[in-house]
């Protein structure tokens, strides 16, 4: 077997320094609706309770409710049955097209195992009426012990997530698209 270079992503810290996260996992899903739809979705945090899973709530944490890049947001989930929250930092924000965030902190446990968690969300216009939504991943794995639980087990539940949130994405877009335009 030869050696691949891993895909990165680059981004900012809280004090300006360019640093990166290794791309762990991307799907993608078409979704029945024209980008114009889909971007208020992804990019106000406050949708995601509509179609993320795990979601139970979400508060944007800025002085006037808009977000861009910089921005924060506390987002309160349930993995399992057990309840928690990540603070999020919007470390992307590219108007009508990609946003993504980084996990600046969290109740579940993740920052024994992983460091610099985030995920993205772009949207590629197919035509007028369909949506390609591409869910990506990051992560970097802390020690010997971060390298095992990723490959053995938290790939595979980051998929499953991945897999599960576009799902309900394209549910919650496209009812939202039928009940529009009986």
């Amino acid at each position: 077997m030869f050696w691949q270079p891993k895909a990165l992503i680059w981004y900012t810290t809280t004090g300006g320094d360019w640093t990166t996260s290794v791309i762990q996992g991307q799907d993608a899903i078409l979704v029945e609706a024209p980008i114009a739809q889909m971007w208020p979705l992804i990019a106000d945090s406050r949708e995601l309770g509509h179609w993320g899973p795990p979601v139970r709530g979400v508060t944007v944490l800025t002085d006037d409710g808009q977000e861009g890049e910089g921005t924060w947001r506390r987002v309160d989930a349930e993995f399992a049955g057990k309840p928690g929250h990540f603070l999020e930092r919007r470390i992307e924000h590219i108007e009508g097209r990609k946003m993504a965030v980084l996990i600046e902190e969290e109740t579940f446990g993740l920052f024994r195992l992983l460091s610099e968690v985030g995920s993205s969300l772009e949207l590629l216009p197919v035509d007028a009426n369909h949506t390609q939504v591409i869910f990506t991943f990051f992560h970097n794995t802390k020690g010997i012990a971060g390298s095992l639980m990723n490959q053995l087990v938290i790939l595979r539940q980051q998929r499953r997530n991945r897999l599960a949130a576009l799902a309900s994405l394209k549910r919650y877009a496209e009812r939202q698209r039928n009940t529009s335009n009986p």
